[in-house]
């Protein structure tokens, strides 16, 4: 077995932004720390003694943590894409993309449909002012009967206790649970008591690792949901 080396590693910073029912959006930034097994909020990591330096990318496409816990990883592996024999080892946190957004459920209908297609995503996780999920609020429940009046609140559609998945959790059991459920979308949480919402993982996100891991796309492409 490889002995592992102590060295800096980056640990990449990713964003959910949460919409509450007067159209306002709030930012937390999340680390995933590999000696808590799950995502902290940055401030949190920061005030870690191993933290070493942060780096945060205008665009959100680079924003990183250096962490000095370097034997954690080894010397030879990288954060988002670890070398791994397949998804039954590729933790889900790992493939997430780095953004995330969120709304309450008094966020209005037309506002998140607006969000949808400006983003190009199929749905969002909703949550309560603790970032912790209830549901989720999909194009399908927009559309489901009659579309929404303006006034219509994302409470009154959502799904509720939506499938979630652990982000400890491998590639594999998402991609199970996915298949299991019929749904092509999971909000990924960062304790299974908690069920704070630290991203989603898609079905395409999945085609996107594989396509990766065959040599096909590049490794630094990142997505939102």
């Amino acid at each position: 077995m490889r002995q592992a080396t102590a060295t800096e590693v980056r640990l990449p910073i990713r964003v959910r932004r949460t919409i509450d029912g007067a159209g306002e959006m709030t930012a937390t930034m999340l680390v995933h720390c590999e000696s808590r097994r799950r995502s902290i909020p940055l401030d949190e990591c920061t005030n870690c003694d191993q933290c070493g330096a942060v780096h945060v990318d205008p665009l959100e496409e680079d924003s990183y943590v250096t962490c000095r816990k370097g034997p954690v990883f080894g010397a030879d592996d990288t954060v988002e894409e670890r070398v791994v024999a397949d998804g039954d080892r590729t933790r889900v946190w790992s493939v997430m993309p780095r953004r995330v957004v969120c709304v309450l459920q008094d966020a209005k209908t037309d506002l998140l449909r607006d969000i949808l297609l400006e983003r190009g995503v199929t749905g969002a996780p909703v949550v309560d002012p603790l970032g912790t999920v209830i549901g989720f609020v999909s194009r399908a429940d927009l559309l489901r009967g009659a579309w929404p009046s303006p006034a219509a609140s994302v409470g009154e559609i959502m799904t509720p206790l939506a499938v979630t998945v652990s982000e400890s959790a491998s590639l594999a059991e998402a991609s199970a649970l996915m298949a299991l459920e019929g749904i092509h979308v999971l909000p990924v949480v960062n304790n299974a008591a908690a069920g704070n919402v630290v991203g989603v993982i898609s079905a395409l996100d999945v085609l996107r690792w594989f396509a990766r891991r065959c040599g096909y796309l590049r490794q630094d492409l990142h997505t939102g949901n």
